[in-house]
């Protein structure tokens, strides 16, 4: 506790330095600390894990600031990061940062394109990436539609770490002491509901949410931290940093399928697991050894908040300490974020006793100054209406990079908007309803998604689902909703019955009916984005004359559409 309070109050610990800080007051600097397998194997479960100390660390680190610094990367200087590989990600990141030079972070999964535009906009100087990623963004940029605004240095992010020379002597000015306010980093949004902004983190904003999870981030000897969390990500980033400074081992998984996490958890036996909700739905309880599962005692989902159809099944694994008592089942913490805060917002904590979920986010964290539930003018509603979810905290970022409007709009009232719709009950617990941009504008008022899902799935135990609005054929403007829902195996199953089962469930429970539902026949009917959201938006143009149109197959309806077959129910 006395290490965590210095922790705490140190003012010159920050996101630029936290690495420093940690290889500082290490005692066992030569401990592997990082294990990253090359999930490129087949048999890399089988394989020794290689092992990475906070010594290898830093030897390569200084390698890469050399060749930054011989490139011309100065203090500011933007530097685009683009890779598969999870320990890259978090090397260059400290690499570029220990410059005083600013890391432009980008999924590897964001389409070449879209990629290609972000780094313009973020005006890189610098881009290291992997070698087909580093090839695709740079055929976009010299495209018809290119724009690539001056030259930018390029490397193949393989060939750099194995031709990146030690330097003679020290690096004068390095690592970079850093200001409160110096700008260290940019990661993008999901963009799932648009372009991906650009949020920027400086040096205290980004720390701000560690501080406050300096209490309840685990810590035991015995704690080994497993990452299926992509170091692009400000999350993944965060998460795996505090592990450093904490000493705890941490295995950086750079395969975000359920399946590959399964065989992490075997191989590594990690004590808690991190991941965004997607991830964790797909991992299959059943393969997870009993030897594996008598360490396991916490699940982190990160970004959106879990359904209960996804968050069951693994608390029924592992055994967590409440007290001085050992406990069958797990812990899943649970909760709210978004990139512009670079953290969790709201928490909660699910077991197998839990008995409350309904999209249930728990109560505001620490660092959370002050939030509330507003109206479209900012004024705070009461308890039980739904709203905009407005924050005040320390930890939000400064603004949107090259986009002051953007900036200025994400405020309210002195709140910032996280483009959520929530609500609050008198006891003050907090539900996350919906995103602004998928709430469903019925003619009988707004319907919100999430709630619906929650039922969905409970109700067809489906891998996934989403219900979005199309637009209703007897009223121009106004939409209704419908679910789409994918299973984790092919069995035949009827759409219609089960839309009868669902709409069931949602009436007894007061809710709005579905209008439809349409059966995905694999992910690409249910297609998700680099960070493993479902795109809603697409999900919408693909189907938003499904109820005006005729039949389609795998889709269910309510009614038929006059001229048209009934609806098809296979």
């Amino acid at each position: 506790m006395a290490q965590r309070l210095r922790l705490t109050v140190d003012p010159r610990l920050g996101a630029g330095n936290v690495f420093w800080h940690a290889w500082r007051v290490a005692t066992d600097r030569d401990r592997p600390l990082v294990f990253h397998p090359d999930v490129t194997a087949e048999d890399w479960d089988e394989r020794e894990l290689p092992g990475y100390s906070l010594d290898d660390i830093r030897r390569t680190v200084i390698r890469y600031a050399h060749w930054y610094r011989s490139r011309g990367v100065l203090p500011g200087t933007h530097v685009g990061v683009c890779t598969r590989n999870g320990l890259y990600g978090l090397l260059h990141h400290i690499a570029v940062t220990s410059l005083g030079a600013v890391v432009v972070h980008c999924n590897p999964r964001m389409a070449a394109p879209t990629a290609a535009e972000y780094f313009t906009r973020t005006r890189i100087g610098v881009l290291v990436a992997d070698a087909d990623l580093l090839a695709a963004v740079t055929e976009a940029w010299t495209g018809p539609d290119g724009n690539r605004a001056k030259t930018i240095v390029t490397e193949d992010i393989r060939r750099l770490d194995a031709t990146a020379p030690r330097p003679s002597g020290p690096l004068p000015g390095f690592p970079h002491r850093h200001r409160a306010d110096d700008l260290v980093m940019i990661s993008h949004s999901s963009g799932t509901t648009g372009r991906p902004k650009a949020p920027v983190f400086t040096h205290a904003s980004f720390f701000g949410g560690r501080r406050a999870r300096l209490w309840s981030f685990p810590s035991l000897r015995s704690d080994r931290m497993l990452t299926a969390l992509p170091q692009s990500h400000s999350a993944g980033i965060s998460h795996l940093t505090m592990a450093l400074l904490l000493g705890i081992p941490s295995l950086v998984l750079d395969a975000t399928d359920g399946a590959s996490l399964t065989r992490a958890i075997n191989r590594f036996r990690p004590t808690f697991v991190l991941g965004f909700p997607l991830t964790l739905a797909e991992v299959d309880v059943t393969r997870i050894t009993p030897y594996a599962a008598q360490g396991l005692h916490t699940w982190n989902g990160m970004g959106d908040a879990s359904h209960e159809r996804h968050i069951r099944p693994l608390t029924a694994v592992g055994m967590r300490r409440e007290g001085r008592k050992k406990t069958a089942g797990s812990a899943y913490v649970d909760g709210l974020g978004s990139s512009e805060m670079g953290m969790v917002l709201l928490r909660t904590v699910h077991t197998p006793q839990t008995t409350r979920y309904d999209r249930l986010i728990g109560r505001p964290i620490k660092a959370v100054e002050r939030a509330a539930v507003l109206d479209e003018q900012g004024r705070e509603l009461p308890d039980g209406e739904a709203g905009l979810l407005g924050v005040v905290t320390r930890s939000v970022t400064p603004g949107y990079w090259d986009d002051p409007a953007l900036s200025q709009e994400s405020l309210l009232n002195g709140y910032f908007l996280t483009g959520d719709v929530v609500r609050r009950d008198p006891d003050g617990r907090w539900y996350h309803l919906d995103r602004t941009p998928d709430v469903i504008h019925t003619v009988d008022g707004p319907v919100h998604s999430l709630p619906l899902e929650e039922s969905v799935l409970l109700t067809t135990q489906a891998l996934d689902a989403a219900v979005i609005a199309v637009d209703d054929p007897d009223r121009p403007g106004m939409s209704l909703p419908v679910a789409v829902v994918l299973y984790r195996d092919a069995d035949e199953r009827s759409p219609q019955c089960l839309l009868d089962v669902c709409n069931a469930a949602l009436r007894r429970k007061g809710l709005h009916p579905l209008s439809a539902l349409v059966l995905a026949a694999d992910r690409e009917d249910l297609p998700v984005g680099p960070t493993g959201k479902v795109l809603k938006r697409s999900l919408r143009e693909r189907h938003r004359l499904l109820l005006s149109e005729p039949a389609r197959p795998r889709t269910a309806r309510t009614r038929a559409v006059a001229g048209a077959a009934a609806p098809g129910d296979r």
